[in-house]
Parts: C-alpha cells; structure tokens; sequence
C-alpha cells in the first residue's frame, strides 16, 4: 500500500509546478495518514519535497547562485488561508511592507482571520493568525484594507505628515465605488482621514 501511495503522490507532485506549495491533507485520498506521512518524509529525503512547517511542503525551485527560492511569508499565509477557506488580513509591520512604508522584510506576520486562531514556525520566521471580528474583514479591497492596517499600527495620535504623504498615492488609488461600499467598516476616524486625502 506504502508503495502505491509513494507513486501516486510522487506523479501529483511532478505535475505540479516548481515552487507549488502542498499540505500533508492534499494527499489524503492517496493512504492513511501514516503511510501520507511515511511517504513525505523519504520524499524529503530525496530532495523532491522541502518541509517548510508541519505538515507543510514545497516543491524546490531551485536558483544556480541562491539554491532553493523559498516563497514569501505572505504566500505561504495565503496558501493555509486558501486549504482553511478562511478570510485573513495582514496587520502591523506586514501591512506596512506590503504597502512600500517599510523596506524590511518582517520575521513575524500577524494576519486577522475567521479561520482558527494557531501560529505557525517557518524557519526563523513565525506566522500569526488572530482570530477577529468579521467587521475586521469586512472590506474586501486588498489596497484599502492594507491602509486600514496601517492607520492603524500607527495610532491617531502619532500620524505624520511624512506617514500621510506617502499614503496619498494609494488612497487616490481606490475606486470611489470601493471607498463608498467598504469604508465603513474602518474606525470613523480612520475613514475621515481617508475620505480627506481622496476628496482632496
């Protein structure tokens, strides 16, 4: 059985492209949880699979100079987010890399979800996932939910012209039927700030 479930998961994994991302559960159909596991890990050993976290793998894509190309945090967060049919958000200094306001890449993801509240380790790094209100994941608009975030990081009491001068590119960005449906949902002064610099 160990066998069969060791070439039908190998043939899965060639079909797939090079940097796919795949969960112990998407070879569920294939044996039982152990033989899935036994098979994953001498797939490690031959190099055709990468662990990244438990039950997390990648196919290695590899770079002559940089050796194997690890995917981003954030695909990672997006790939559990899209197996847990669960709506996330990036916060705190990830809202703020995505959004160009900062150049360092974060070790540390916190991400709002309506999935299951869990961290998971990559390596050094460590993703968070913060069970939340729905309001919280209200506004659909990726662009407007990261300047959300980000407003919200920095705190009303502490936004620089600096801070606001950078953000104006984004937010005159927005689709006005985006900023009339969806801005609601942020804090009220949150959304007057916004609604300023778009009407300006």
């Amino acid at each position: 059985m160990t066998q069969n479930t060791h070439s039908q998961m190998q043939t899965k994994i060639r079909k797939s492209s090079k940097g796919k991302i795949f969960f112990a559960e998407d070879f569920q159909k294939f044996g039982s949880a152990d033989n899935v596991r036994q098979v994953l890990r001498r797939l490690e050993g031959q190099g055709v699979l990468v662990r990244l976290a438990h039950g997390i793998y990648l196919v290695p894509k590899k770079d002559k100079l940089l050796g194997i190309v690890y995917p981003s945090i954030e695909k990672i967060a997006e790939e559990i987010a899209k197996r847990d049919k669960a709506r996330i958000a990036p916060t705190g200094v990830m809202a703020m890399y995505l959004l160009g306001l900062s150049t360092q890449i974060p070790l540390h993801a916190v991400y709002l979800t309506d999935g299951a509240q869990r961290e998971i380790n990559i390596g050094k790094s460590k993703i968070k996932f913060k069970k939340t209100a729905p309001r919280n994941l209200a506004v659909k608009d990726e662009l407007l939910q990261l300047i959300i975030q980000a407003y919200k990081i920095t705190g009303e009491k502490h936004i620089s012209e600096d801070f606001e001068e950078k953000l104006i590119q984004y937010i005159k960005r927005i689709d006005d039927n985006i900023l009339n449906s969806q801005l609601k949902f942020a804090p009220v002064w949150i959304q007057k700030r916004i609604k300023n610099i778009h009407q300006s």
